[in-house]
């Protein structure tokens, strides 16, 4: 007989998408309906898209087809860089509300591409400032998104009275 498929694995990145629109759905609460009105859709459609995926394991699983185990296939370089990316996305999340996006933003950028492999300090460097600077002007300043705002934000809000100030 052969060894059954391990779908366990296969679980593990819906789960923590489901456990971040989780955490999403939980910090828009008190926002007004325009503001999470496409966050919650997007996020309800992949609750139920992970759903069907659930269910479907399910069947599968009372089927005899695969197990609920999970195997990474060993320690490879492939599985300690997804480790590595989980926990920059863990301490992410963590330091946000206090850090801020704009700050948060870049040290995730720089720390997961480093992770990845790029060690062009310009490219680094440039993606991690240009991205959060641009996420700052396009959704906190233009479109007035109320995203989590640490030092950078305040600094430039007294600067320059773009965004919103808290």
């Amino acid at each position: 007989m052969a060894e059954k498929r391990a779908a366990g694995t296969e679980l593990i990145i819906p789960a923590l998408a489901v456990a971040f629109t989780a955490y999403f759905f939980w910090t828009v609460a008190e926002l007004n309906w325009e503001a999470k009105a496409n966050g919650i859709v997007i996020g309800s459609i992949l609750v139920l898209l992970v759903g069907l995926l659930l269910l479907r394991t399910a069947v599968q699983v009372v089927r005899g087809e695969v197990s609920l185990a999970i195997d990474f296939g060993g320690w490879t370089e492939a599985n300690r860089r997804r480790v590595w990316l989980l926990a920059i996305t863990v301490a992410f999340l963590l330091v946000l509300p206090t850090l801020g996006t704009s700050i948060s933003l870049a040290l995730m950028l720089l720390a997961a591409m480093w992770v990845m492999g790029a060690r062009h300090w310009p490219s680094l460097l440039g993606v991690a400032l240009a991205l959060p600077l641009l996420t700052w002007a396009s959704l906190m300043v233009f479109i007035g998104t109320r995203l989590p705002q640490g030092p950078f934000e305040a600094l430039m809000f007294s600067l320059t009275g773009l965004g919103i100030g808290e």
